[in-house]
């Protein structure tokens, strides 16, 4: 298939991200130069049975890379960032540009792949302006739930496209400034041509809570607790995570922190000076029994239940270091990734067993998410005052829901649409059109291998699971099927297993000295074996035949 589009002008591609929470990648084309806004990556659900990430879609960017001119990462997410270190290589090395934070987490990951050495990061200010050809792209400081984090916009000759990034319009965030409206309310009045728009909490009423707020409830716990105190977060959660060290200084507490990416964020932090490290504060492996447990705060990975992060561990009894007491508090700070809800129910009954107190969301105010709720959505959308709106980051009942949020406000619905992955939207003239749709499917990768056909493996271990697997041996001896072996794996139980293939081996006798051709008798025994299997049990097995030659 051939992705590339010969037009000239300019196209704006939510290549992933625009019909699921994560994934994101999206393209911005203006005549022949192609700049890629993120390129994150996704943890599978159950039903990828071993895959381990799963990556935004490949093949347009591979057949145009010759065109990209940089990668410009928004902030410093796995989602949107993290498919980076896989792809980078495959895309011949283009620049890639971020904030101080992004750029060094970035650097970090390219090193574990080893590709930190070809790669070209450049570190860009809020207040910066990349130039390439006829495209200026600057920058606005977001809030979100991680440093540094911006809104890009492309400066055009058709237009200027504006992408929110994850945002919050926080007024009081810890450690942070608060998102430059009057940048944004600039760009609108200077007209917006398109703007994407973040739809995480397209459903949520009013505007989201103020991260200081949220440090306020999270210090009155940590003042009140008998005990230790471990707090679990996102591990990327690091604007967070400075406000609880601020807390525990004030409250004359140390702090432990307890997982590899929540260290290596806070040592990234410290790095780029958005932390400072906190004399007298901070606590080594071996440091923790030396003081009282009403001294001491943890900061631990692990809130959504993951099988080997820190939290996980520490309620299973296996942690290195830290058992659990009946009299520590654990308080889930941060929300329930969907697809998490049975491991983080599963974490907290192991640490209910334990009787150990846990505080979580349901109970109180202990997190914000670090996205905009509808009254939020509704300020950026009418201060960007964009000619067409298109809401992404989101499934697409959330990115339907974002354009009843902008009616509310009185933005004409018929500005606003709906995405589909891989839908090119051009502009000519300060008008949208709609162009043939480019290559959608996304990739998959186990460690840092990407799978060529991954799709395709794991519709063969659906089936494996689902339905198990015959493997049929048989011999071709002077142009006869001679010997035939049969093996079931699948079927649950041992009689019934033995039914199965005494079946099979019954459909398959007839075949001998009636079939020579190897083709043939492969065909003839799928048919006979296929039939049993799916009119009989109603399963559909994957059926091997293997054939040896006498």
């Amino acid at each position: 298939m051939n992705n590339e589009i010969k037009n000239k002008g300019l196209r704006v591609i939510p290549l992933s991200g625009a019909e699921t929470i994560g994934l994101n990648c999206y393209v911005v084309e203006y005549n022949d130069d192609i700049f890629v806004v993120d390129y994150g990556v996704t943890f599978p659900d159950g039903e990828t049975y071993g895959i381990e990430y799963i990556l935004p879609p490949l093949a347009y960017l591979l057949e145009n890379k010759h065109r990209i001119k940089a990668i410009i990462m928004t902030h410093a997410h796995l989602d949107h960032v993290g498919g980076i270190p896989f792809v980078i290589d495959k895309l011949g090395y283009p620049p890639i540009y971020g904030s101080p934070f992004a750029v060094e987490f970035v650097k970090d990951k390219l090193a574990e792949s080893r590709k930190d050495k070809q790669a070209k990061l450049y570190t860009v200010a809020k207040d910066d302006i990349l130039k390439f050809g006829d495209v200026q792209i600057s920058f606005f400081h977001v809030t979100h739930s991680i440093p540094q984090a911006y809104g890009v916009c492309f400066h055009t000759p058709e237009g200027h496209v504006v992408y929110t990034g994850d945002y919050k319009l926080d007024e009081t965030p810890t450690n942070d400034i608060p998102t430059e409206m009057g940048k944004i309310k600039e760009l609108g009045r200077k007209g917006v041509l398109v703007a994407l728009l973040d739809s995480t909490n397209a459903f949520e009423k009013g505007k989201s809570n103020s991260e200081l707020y949220i440090r306020d409830v999270l210090e009155e716990q940590i003042r009140k607790a008998p005990g230790r105190v471990i707090v679990a977060t996102f591990s990327s959660l690091v604007t967070r995570q400075s406000g609880l060290i601020d807390v525990a200084k004030k409250l004359n507490k140390k702090v432990f922190v307890s997982g590899r990416s929540l260290e290596s964020n806070i040592k990234i932090a410290m790095r780029i000076g958005y932390i400072h490290p906190q004399a007298n504060v901070m606590l080594g492996r071996n440091d923790l029994d030396k003081h009282p447990d009403n001294k001491l705060l943890i900061l631990s990975t692990g809130s959504q239940g993951e099988e080997f992060a820190s939290l996980t561990r520490i309620a299973k009894g296996t942690h290195k270091t830290i058992s659990l007491k009946k009299t520590d508090t654990v308080i889930m700070s941060s929300s329930v990734i969907p697809t998490k809800v049975m491991e983080v129910q599963n974490l907290m009954d192991a640490i209910a067993r334990r009787g150990v107190r846990i505080i979580n969301t349901r109970l109180m105010d202990v997190h914000s998410s670090g996205h905009p709720n509808q009254e939020d959505m509704k300020e950026m959308a009418l201060a960007l005052n964009a000619k067409y709106n298109i809401p992404v980051h989101g499934f697409t009942s959330f990115a339907a829901q974002h354009r009843q949020v902008l009616k509310e406000a009185g933005i004409n619905e018929s500005s606003v649409f709906i995405p589909v992955e891989g839908q090119v939207f051009a502009f000519e003239n300060g008008i949208i059109k709609h162009e043939k749709k480019v290559a959608a499917d996304p990739i998959y990768a186990v460690g840092d291998m990407i799978l060529e056909d991954g799709a395709q493996i794991i519709a063969e271990r659906k089936a494996l699971a689902k339905d198990g697997i015959v493997v049929v041996s048989l011999v071709l001896e002077k142009g006869k099927v001679t010997k035939v072996s049969t093996v079931v794996k699948g079927i649950d139980a041992e009689d019934k297993q033995k039914s199965v293939l005494a079946e099979i081996k019954q459909r398959i006798a007839g075949l001998r000295g009636k079939v020579s051709d190897e083709k043939a008798v492969k065909k003839e025994i799928y048919a006979r074996v296929g039939a049993f299997f799916h009119k009989v049990l109603r399963r559909y097995p994957i059926i091997i035949v293997d054939v040896a030659h006498e």
